[in-house]
């Protein structure tokens, strides 16, 4: 932004700046988070407003008051997971210090790989942008596909909608809402950016022609896989749409979604993240696979569609498509002392403290453990190249890694 002569930038946190490198010098900076509109926070029976000034580590705390204030168990389940879902991001530094509009910019403008910008885009979000003295409200989806602000504008807020009105649920529907974010990683938590974040949501009913489920309202956002923006798989939530769920519906839209989740050239580890949009929705409707198989008490292979929202929406308590299995090895002496089991000598040595006092403790006598560090080195040990060849060791991207 220029005025007059003086080239000016505006920030909250400025944390954007450990990650990309200011290539432009700016005179002046001016701080949002001294302006109070923009570090409100506001909630009514449409949804709740975060300002864009507003921290990261703040508007998971305003999040997670939704999930304890709402009136539906579904609502309350997707503020939760929301919440739960941003606490991944970044290191709690960070976290107190950017802000929730930076991240978007940066998702919007640099290409930055956000998670929040695709949980936001899931539950279909709105963003607030003044251009002059008008304002004009986008959906998330918009906002990401538009040029980049210009010195003229700038971001306001961002709006969760109210879960119930944004999907149309009603008190009485015989419908229950599933909802799961993914986030794959280096690193489960810190600084460590995502291969791949996705968020899948859809309301299940039970079809009363048959035993199967139907799919309705499907919302599957996929991110940070190597383009430039988050994206909705629009193409696989119609071809869900009204269908019943069968391994051979779910085999359709897995091959749909490989052909959505391309890769912009020179992106890392390509078939890996594609591979994880895959894996992820066959993860989040596995569950319900075989639903026509009627089990005791009401059960459909281990799925119920009467009970609970919250049980259903916790995946962790459902049974997996997954089943147990044992194989039998039997053994003969053909080949004689090939395929012997072996003891490991390096490991009597490595776990010497461990080994001496359970042979003393066996042997119902007292003595002294003797532990690793306490056996001489052997030649050429590789913690002594520390200092005899001047090796390194990284500790920061790849702990144990010498140079």
């Amino acid at each position: 932004m220029e005025m007059g002569v003086d080239r000016v930038k505006v920030v909250v946190g400025n944390t954007g700046l450990g990650y990309y490198k200011e290539v432009e010098s700016y005179d002046k900076y001016i701080d949002l988070r001294y302006i109070p509109e923009l570090s409100m926070i506001r909630r009514d029976d449409s949804g709740i407003n975060i300002g864009v000034a507003i921290t990261i580590s703040k508007a998971i705390e305003a999040v997670k008051e939704c999930n304890q204030h709402g009136f539906h168990i579904e609502e309350n389940m997707v503020y939760k997971k929301i919440a739960d879902h941003m606490e991944k991001v970044a290191s709690g530094f960070i976290q107190n210090s950017a802000s929730l509009g930076g991240n978007l910019v940066m998702a919007q403008r640099n290409h930055f790989p956000s998670d929040i910008a695709t949980v936001l885009l899931a539950v279909g979000s709105l963003v607030n942008i003044m251009n002059g003295l008008r304002s004009k409200e986008l959906t998330m989806e918009e906002f990401l596909r538009r040029p980049e602000l210009d010195s003229k504008s700038i971001l306001l807020s961002v709006k969760i909608q109210d879960w119930n009105r944004l999907m149309g649920i009603s008190s009485g529907t015989r419908m229950n809402l599933l909802f799961e974010t993914n986030r794959a990683a280096p690193q489960p938590l810190g600084n460590a950016l995502p291969y791949l974040n996705a968020v899948l949501m859809a309301e299940v009913s039970h079809c009363t022609t048959s035993n199967g489920i139907i799919l309705s309202n499907c919302r599957f956002a996929f991110g940070a896989y190597g383009t430039k923006h988050p994206l909705r798989a629009t193409k696989v939530e119609e071809f869900f749409t009204g269908k019943v769920l069968s391994v051979g519906v779910l085999y359709e839209a897995v091959k749909l979604l490989g052909a959505i989740v391309v890769h912009d050239d020179g992106t890392s580890n390509p078939a890996y993240r594609s591979s994880l949009a895959v894996g992820f929705l066959f993860e989040f409707f596995s569950h319900l696979f075989e639903a026509n198989v009627e089990l005791p008490d009401g059960y459909m292979n281990g799925y119920s569609p009467l009970l609970s929202p919250a049980k259903q929406l916790d995946h962790g308590k459902i049974p997996t498509l997954l089943s147990s299995s044992m194989q039998e090895v039997e053994l003969n002496r053909q080949y004689h002392p090939v395929g012997d089991p072996i003891a490991k000598s390096r490991a009597t040595i490595q776990a010497s403290c461990s080994l001496y006092v359970i042979s003393y403790y066996d042997a119902h006598e007292l003595s002294e453990a003797v532990y690793v560090d306490d056996i001489p080195s052997p030649t050429n040990c590789l913690h002594e190249a520390s200092f005899t060849v001047h090796a390194s060791q990284c500790g920061f991207c790849t702990p144990g890694m010498f140079f």
